[in-house]
């Protein structure tokens, strides 16, 4: 099977608008350096005189913020929704309070930055940059920032004659929602000097919480005070060469137009309004289209981290349960869930009637999204007046999120468990939870299910920053994943996993990563399973079965019986989605590029 594959073509759409884009008008009142042709080195540039290594601070700044239809972005999200009461009330002592949290405020956090001998730009921490909630900024964002360039400031720039620029890209994220707003940001050095930090943001990916309109659009700049520490990074050597390795592993990028017609078509009628950029990956090529945003084309695609709502379910929970499965078998998807937590002292059952059903519960149910208890579906789990799930799942104590999640009743809808579909988000969490209990008990108690997953799974395959939301700790350590939502990928790293489901979880070098059975019985069964969903495409009289890894706003990955990966990634539209006619263009590009059989 892995030999057949090796000739993989991986397909990556994602949504990008063409109306209103192009050059900026002087009405907009937008500084002239905020084109995205300003963040990169210019033609000719030379090399910088000087390192920069060391720390830059920033100060908490008003950002412009141009929002379309006006007024639109929620300029407190935690106020505004009416339903968090319960999560302010949590704030520690000293705290900004949570109610105050300002959307248009660029966040005051730091970065430690190094350089290489090729100008490189590069962050040390390459996760979700934040403080304990104690110490939280009174921005509402926080920060994911990637690998940029810098080079020597031209002669005939005269105010900054003599200095070096630094510039970079970053995504505005917040922990607990997944969203990701797309960033750039430039500031002058010269010695220990630093200019302020100038920055622009656009393209809101798993958007959601700080707008609720269809027909959102939103862009912003500042120009954010900064201080900056200059020492040598610890294991700055260990850090450039895995810097190096990690470049190496990149899937080159040529664009989309070189792979001609078979291409074309592509979404049919779809509303180009959210689509952020499309590519194919032909032969570990990626060709893709450019990543238009309102102020120019997004010039660091590599480091362009895009929130993809519930495709988390299948990288956290689907992924974790196949590498488990290859690890220790299949055995564990039916055990009990409650199994893995202690009645009385970190739960109690509603009723009778509601521990009888609990105690039929296995992670395999959740997993398939066929648990049996709570609401019915996605909306009344959801709904407004059903507080408990915003509990369950914006609760900062992992103890009350468990206590929240046990605090439902059987679906009324069917007699047990594995009867119906129902679409609730805390099945997911709750089964990785218990993933991690199990695997707690193979491998000692400092194990956890994400170091699982990013050591095993992704490293392997050359996703060497997972990232995704988890729970705050005081020490600021990385919490628990939400697994339902939340996590930040590169189109680099979403080719890479989904080469690797392509694969039937083998690395590129051979090695079983995931549990090839349960791989290739997504292909056999049209409904939901394992956390992945399924498209069925029609090619004469015959009948293929597509997986499909969805999330929220237009977010795909396809998996194709041919090898063919397709991805699809959408913007500034929590509501855009594909109708199946529409997905189908994917498939029959896919097929013109490698014919199923």
């Amino acid at each position: 099977m892995f030999k057949k594959q090796v000739g993989i073509v991986i397909l990556i759409i994602a949504i990008f608008t063409v109306s209103g884009f192009g050059t900026i008008q002087a009405a907009e009142n937008f500084p002239s350096w905020i084109t995205t042709e300003n963040f990169v080195p210019p033609k000719g540039a030379k090399m910088a005189s000087e390192k920069f290594n060391g720390k830059l601070s920033f100060t908490t700044t008003d950002m412009h913020m141009k929002t379309t239809p006006e007024g639109k972005m929620i300029k407190n999200p935690w106020a505004w929704w009416g339903i968090f009461d319960f999560m302010a009330k949590q704030d520690p002592k000293g705290a900004i309070p949570l109610f105050s949290l300002d959307a248009n405020l660029f966040p005051g956090l730091a970065v430690e930055f190094f350089t290489t001998v090729d100008g490189d730009l590069v962050p040390v921490e390459r996760g979700i940059i934040r403080r304990p909630i104690k110490e939280r900024t009174a921005s509402f964002w926080e920060l994911i920032v990637g690998p940029g360039k810098v080079w020597k400031v031209a002669d005939n720039v005269t105010k900054w004659k003599g200095w070096n620029k630094a510039a970079f890209p970053f995504s505005l994220v917040q922990s607990q929602e997944g969203e990701a707003m797309l960033g750039l940001g430039f500031f002058y050095y010269k010695g220990t000097e630093v200019s302020k930090l100038f920055f622009q943001v656009s393209n809101d990916t798993a958007g959601g919480f700080i707008f609720w309109d269809p027909d959102f659009d939103v862009t912003g700049w500042g120009e954010a005070g900064t201080s900056y520490a200059s020492y040598e990074i610890k294991n700055l050597g260990t850090l450039k060469e895995a810097y190096n390795y990690e470049k190496a592993k990149r899937l080159p990028m040529k664009p989309i137009s070189e792979l001609g017609s078979a291409v074309s078509g592509l979404g049919g009628d779809i509303n180009q309004d959210n689509i952020l950029t499309m590519a194919f990956v032909k032969d570990d090529v990626i060709y893709y289209s450019p990543i238009k945003t309102p102020f120019g084309e997004y010039p660091y695609p590599y480091g362009m981290r895009v929130g993809v709502w519930s495709m988390t379910k299948s990288l956290i929970p689907g992924m974790a349960a196949m590498r488990l499965a290859e690890k220790y078998g299949t055995d564990f998807l039916e055990t009990k869930i409650v199994d893995y937590f202690k009645e009385g002292k970190e739960f109690k059952y509603i009723d009778a009637a509601s521990k009888a059903r609990w105690k039929m519960v296995t992670i395999g149910h959740a997993l398939d999204m066929r648990s049996g208890m709570g609401p019915v579906n996605y909306d009344k789990n959801w709904a407004m007046d059903n507080v408990n799930s915003y509990q369950w799942g914006y609760s900062y104590d992992l103890a009350d999120q468990i206590r929240f999640y046990f605090n439902q009743k059987p679906n009324p809808e069917v007699n047990g468990p594995g009867k119906k579909f129902a679409y609730i988000d805390q099945d997911m969490w709750a089964a990785t939870l218990a993933m991690e209990r199990f695997l707690k008990k193979k491998e000692g108690s400092k194990a956890t299910i994400l170091n699982m997953l990013i050591e095993e799974v992704y490293k392997p395959i050359g996703v060497d920053y997972f990232v995704t939301g988890t729970g705050y700790t005081k020490s600021n350590e990385i919490g628990f994943p939400y697994s339902a939502w939340g996590a930040l990928l590169t189109l680099d790293y979403l080719a890479k996993t989904g080469k690797l489901i392509a694969n039937m979880g083998m690395s590129d070098n051979g090695k079983s990563i995931l549990k090839k059975d349960l791989i290739e019985d997504l292909f056999t069964s049209s409904e939901y399973q394992l956390s992945f969903w399924k498209n069925t495409f029609k090619k004469g009289n015959k009948e293929f079965l597509v997986t499909r890894m969805s999330g929220a706003g237009g977010n795909y990955i396809f998996n194709m019986p041919n090898g063919i990966v397709g991805i699809v990634l959408g913007y500034d539209s929590y509501n855009h989605t594909w109708s199946d006619k529409q997905k189908t263009t994917i498939f029959e590009a896919a097929d013109k590029i490698k014919p199923f059989k």
